[in-house]
């Protein structure tokens, strides 16, 4: 089973497993989630013991500062971006065991009932995969979506998704889950930057529409042979005041933020997006958006490889 990871002390590890292979349930389980309300606790509670059983990998998560916690403390919305590696299936296993781990702490802190449900975008072909599964694994939230750039009419239909998801963020019923590379994740000798994506960009620009600030969380995937790791990033914050869009430090502190950028938070925890020293418009938000998590993301998918690589880790086993 796991384990609760609430109080632990800063600088330490979590050790859990992750999942291995894409069967996603058992015939004398199938029909089981049908009866559950998506609204009640049991839902996730549901989830939880359904999906931990699952466990296979080793999994090292940095839990210092309390970002995991935080996040479920804070009673709001979050956008969680993660960067695919060499070896994509594995991404989307450590994806469905952070989200094993958020549930495992709205648990933990009675907020099973209340708490936003995950949605987890994911390429229309992981349905397919899992067959009877894909019904199973729709109600548990994952979303499928056209992940390509051929199809137009498939990316027109990715719109109207994009803006039913933008719409439960506000209303604050929404985590959401998503890998801006997509499908151009395939063309691994290409920086992220040619790759990143502006799906979640135009999610963020809708959120500010109504809500006054929207938090992202970028994961940092890494494996190797024998395990993986999730770096948990600081939350970058994005708002909007009299019609000006602000975005927040993130992840700025880290020695691996690029340097050019990290200058323009050495004295400001949220800075103002400017284009030629004028306030962005909303017409031209999107990319900016999209730069600064692209580097964010960049930033924590390195942090993760060197977590990967560490000798001093205190770890917490299942």
């Amino acid at each position: 089973m796991i384990l609760p990871i609430s109080g632990m002390n800063n600088n330490n590890y979590y050790r859990g497993q992750s999942f291995k292979g894409s069967a996603l349930l058992s015939n004398n389980t199938a029909s089981a989630y049908k009866k559950l309300d998506v609204n009640s606790a049991d839902y996730i509670k549901y989830i939880y013991n359904r999906v931990k059983n699952w466990c296979k990998e080793v999994v090292e998560i940095n839990v210092e500062t309390g970002r995991l916690q935080k996040i479920v403390q804070s009673d709001e919305p979050y956008i969680f971006i993660m960067n695919h590696t060499t070896t994509q299936g594995r991404d989307i296993n450590a994806a469905k065991f952070f989200n094993t781990l958020l549930y495992r702490e709205y648990i933990y802190h009675s907020k099973a009932e209340t708490c936003p449900r995950s949605k987890i975008l994911a390429n229309t072909g992981v349905l397919k995969k899992a067959k009877d599964g894909g019904k199973e694994l729709e109600w548990m939230g994952v979303v499928p979506v056209y992940a390509g750039l051929a199809d137009k009419d498939k990316q027109f239909k990715n719109a109207s998704v994009i803006k039913n998801l933008a719409k439960q963020i506000i209303d604050g019923k929404t985590n959401l889950f998503i890998f801006p590379e997509g499908a151009l994740a395939a063309l691994t000798f290409l920086p992220m930057k040619y790759k990143f994506q502006p799906g979640v960009s135009a999610i963020i620009k809708k959120v500010l529409e109504v809500r006054d600030k929207i938090k992202v969380i970028p994961l940092g995937f890494a494996h190797n042979k024998k395990e993986s790791a999730i770096h948990i990033g600081d939350e970058v914050i994005f708002s909007k005041k009299d019609g000006n869009y602000f975005a927040g430090k993130g992840n700025a502190d880290s020695p691996f933020f690029d340097a050019d950028l990290k200058t323009l938070w050495e004295d400001n925890d949220s800075i103002m997006l400017t284009e030629s020293g004028k306030p962005v418009q909303i017409s031209n938000v999107v990319p900016f958006i999209s730069g600064i998590l692209m580097k964010n993301l960049e930033c924590c998918s390195k942090e993760a490889k060197q977590d990967l690589n560490k000798d001093d880790k205190k770890i917490y086993k299942i």
